[in-house]
């Protein structure tokens, strides 16, 4: 995804981000002239092309704001995940802008769209006429600041969950609008859905389908993880599987929840506090140490038993027939079982004798 893809930091106390994808690829754009130690002050346009020259707001393909708003909630948007649009609720503006992030090196055209508690961001597909999704942004936890620099009418969002991200309106009215649009309702935002650094994991837990298990592996290598031990998660490898599982140790009688991630070489167990606010490393295990074992494949009792050198027997119960099948499929990796076998030429079948 684009525009929610966050910037890669620290977890833990140690080591450095790894690297999102590129935020915003498709649609139009501005070269701009930056460096790593620039402000946005020193920002100015290769493209001597001024900003005037895209589409009026109000004209998109012909269409006024009222029309493109019906476009919106009328037509699928190519690439939309999550929850449906309808349930954002009320739309109370939108218009064409021009928008960066700190670590990309052109300005992209994009229709963003204020509801009440979540910025939508979409890319413009001029030869189809048609949005593309790019993300959404809550608005709870949001900062926004006006720019004073030497391309005007530019404002920035920020958030605990978001990189920054630079806005530059087509004209002052515009620009104007969104000011006071976008402080009164990330102040209501706020008021009204108080929430804490990691407040995106309510969202995101339980895991139960696609796009929330790939927004939570992008948070997991972006935000720090309590009481991490061992080397950064970044430097653990691809996530090849994640969900959420109930977990019971040999010598405890009771499962617990847990979060169930599988690397290359790892297979690393992280808890979620009861608010779901935060998430706690609870240990890690080399895949080369432990074997997994079929338990129960019944529906309702889908188990399976890790066992090691390393570790005491472990329990694992899941939620699905897919997770239980994706986890057993990596933990007894068959890739490795296939190389291990020797590869004999079939038989040869004698011709037949005529008489």
């Amino acid at each position: 995804m684009g525009c929610c893809s966050l910037s890669a930091r620290q977890a833990g106390s140690a080591g450095t981000g790894q690297d999102e994808v590129e935020l915003l690829q498709t649609g139009r754009s501005r070269k701009w002239s930056i460096s790593e130690g620039q402000s946005e002050g020193s920002l100015l346009p290769k493209d001597p092309v001024a900003l005037s020259e895209t589409e009026d707001t109000e004209a998109l393909w012909g269409r006024t704001r009222e029309e493109l708003v019906n476009l919106l909630i009328t037509q699928p948007i190519s690439g939309w995940e999550g929850i449906n649009i309808h349930c954002l609720g009320e739309i109370v503006w939108s218009s064409l802008v021009f928008l960066r992030s700190y670590r990309m090196e052109e300005m992209c055209e994009c229709y963003i769209v204020l509801f009440s508690f979540h910025l939508l961001i979409l890319s413009v597909d001029h030869t189809k006429k048609a949005f593309v999704y790019e993300g959404l942004l809550p608005l709870a936890g949001m900062r926004m600041r006006e720019v004073v620099s030497a391309i005007s009418n530019t404002f920035e969002i920020a958030g605990s969950m978001t990189e920054s991200r630079l806005v530059c309106c087509q004209n002052s009215a515009d620009f104007d609008m969104w000011v006071q649009h976008l402080q009164n309702q990330i102040e209501k935002a706020n008021a009204n859905c108080p929430v804490s650094h990691n407040s995106i994991i309510s969202f995101l837990v339980p895991c139960d389908e696609q796009w929330k298990k790939r927004e939570l592996m992008r948070h997991l290598f972006c935000n720090t993880i309590l009481k991490w031990e061992g080397k950064p998660i970044q430097h653990l490898g691809r996530i090849q599987y994640l969900t959420m599982v109930q977990v019971a140790s040999g010598c405890l009688g009771d499962s617990e929840e847990r979060l169930l991630i599988l690397f290359p070489e790892d297979l690393l167990f992280l808890s979620v506090d009861k608010e779901r606010t935060a998430i706690t490393y609870e240990g890690k295990l080399p895949l080369t140490g432990i074997q997994a074992k079929e338990k129960s494949a019944m529906l309702g009792k889908l188990q399976f038993e890790i066992t090691g050198s390393l570790t005491e027997p472990i329990l694992i119960t899941c939620s699905t027939a897919e997770d239980y099948e994706k986890c057993l499929f990596h933990l007894q990796k068959p890739e490795e079982n296939l190389d291990s076998l020797t590869l004999q030429p079939p038989p040869i079948i004698p011709k037949k004798s005529w008489r």
